[in-house]
C-alpha cells in the first residue's frame, strides 16, 4: 500500500515539510556535539564537549522555523531565486533576498571555545582587532564580536573587519557596520582571525593559511570551522574546484573515510601551516529553511589555533 501524498506541487511541498520538520523535532541533537572516536592524544585532549544546543542556539532554531512557516514568503524566495539565478550567483541571491544566515556557535559556546584555547585580551586602551574572512551576512561575525566583547575589559573598543567575495553580503556586512576589506593582508598584527566553513569553498585554501599566519598577531589566536565529511566546492570559477585542495581526495569508491581520520588530517594540515591547535570541537553549521523544512544543518569541526 502506497503512501497518500498530494498531487499539486505546493501542497506536496506543504505536505513534505510537515513530515520533514516532524523528523526534525524527534532527532537528537546532543548527536551534534558528541565526541568522535579516539583522535591521537595530542588532539583528543583539546576536545571541548557541549553535549547539547543551549538557549540561544534554541532561539535561532526557534527563529529558523517561524522564517521557514511563512508560506508565501518561502514561495517568493523560491520564484525570485528561480529567475535571479540567471544572473547572480547562489551567494548573491541569498544576500539579495536576505537569507542564507548560518549559525555555528552562540556568544557562551565561543567564549568558553576561545577561553580554552588560550584566548586572553591583555589590553587596555588600545582597540582590540578581528578579522572575520568570508563573513557572509555578518551573523555569526556578530556572535564571535560578542563573545570577544564580554571577554575583554569594560568599554574595550572592538573593531571588526571582514572579507567577503559576494557584492550583495559585502552591503550587508556594511550595514551591521563592519569594515570590508578587500583580502585578508590589507589588515596587519590582527588580534583573532576567523575563517570559518571557507577552506573548503575558496580556490587556494593553502594561500588562505599563509595569509592568516602572516597577518596574525605573535600572541593571537585564529578560528577555523571546516564541515567534515570533507567535499570541497568553489563558487566563483568554472570547475568550481580548487588549486589544490585541503584534504586529499579519497577514492570514490573506497569504503567512506573515518569521520576522526578526516578530524586528524585537517589538525595536521594547520600543524604543517605553523599552527598549534589549542582547543576544538565538534558542532552543527545550522542554516536557513525553505520549504522542504525548517533548517539544515551540516557537522563542523571548529578549532582554536595559535602560532608557532
Amino acid at each position: 500500500m502506497t503512501s497518500y501524498r498530494p498531487k499539486g506541487a505546493l501542497a506536496r511541498a506543504v505536505y513534505d515539510k510537515v513530515h520533514n520538520d516532524q523528523f526534525l523535532d524527534g532527532y537528537d541533537m546532543k548527536l551534534w556535539y558528541e565526541m568522535p572516536k579516539s583522535l591521537p592524544k595530542r588532539y583528543q585532549n583539546k576536545f571541548v564537549d557541549f553535549k547539547e544546543p543551549d538557549n540561544l542556539t534554541m532561539d535561532w532554531l526557534d527563529k529558523a522555523k517561524y522564517k521557514s512557516s511563512n508560506l508565501w514568503i518561502q514561495v517568493w524566495h523560491l520564484v525570485a531565486r528561480l529567475i535571479l539565478s540567471m544572473v547572480m550567483t547562489s551567494t548573491d541571491v541569498n544576500g539579495f533576498l536576505k537569507r542564507g544566515s548560518m549559525f555555528i556557535l552562540s556568544e557562551q559556546q565561543f567564549m568558553d571555545l576561545l577561553s580554552a584555547g588560550g584566548f586572553r585580551i591583555d589590553r587596555y586602551g588600545d582597540a582590540f582587532e578581528m578579522l572575520d574572512i568570508g563573513a557572509g551576512d555578518g551573523e555569526v561575525t556578530s556572535h564571535l564580536a560578542q563573545a570577544v566583547f564580554r571577554l575583554g575589559p569594560d568599554n574595550m573598543p572592538l573593531r571588526v573587519f571582514t572579507t567577503e567575495q559576494s557584492w550583495t553580503m559585502r552591503k550587508r556586512l556594511q550595514k551591521r557596520h563592519f569594515t570590508v576589506v578587500d583580502k585578508i593582508t590589507d589588515v596587519q598584527q590582527v588580534d583573532l582571525i576567523a575563517c570559518l566553513n571557507v577552506l573548503d569553498r575558496c580556490a587556494d585554501p593553502h594561500q588562505i593559511l599563509n595569509d592568516i599566519h602572516a597577518t596574525l598577531s605573535p600572541r593571537g589566536r585564529a578560528v577555523f570551522a571546516l564541515v567534515l565529511p570533507y567535499s570541497h566546492y568553489v563558487e566563483m570559477n568554472t570547475s568550481h574546484m580548487p588549486i589544490k585542495p585541503l584534504l586529499p581526495h579519497w577514492p570514490q569508491h573506497s569504503q567512506r573515510v573515518p569521520f576522526e581520520q578526516e578530524v586528524t588530517v585537517f589538525f595536521e594540515q594547520l600543524d604543517k601551516a605553523g599552527f598549534n591547535v589549542e582547543a576544538w570541537t565538534k558542532a552543527p553549521y545550522l542554516c536557513e529553511g525553505d520549504l522542504r523544512q525548517s533548517f539544515y544543518w551540516l557537522i563542523d569541526i571548529v578549532a582554536v589555533v595559535s602560532k608557532k
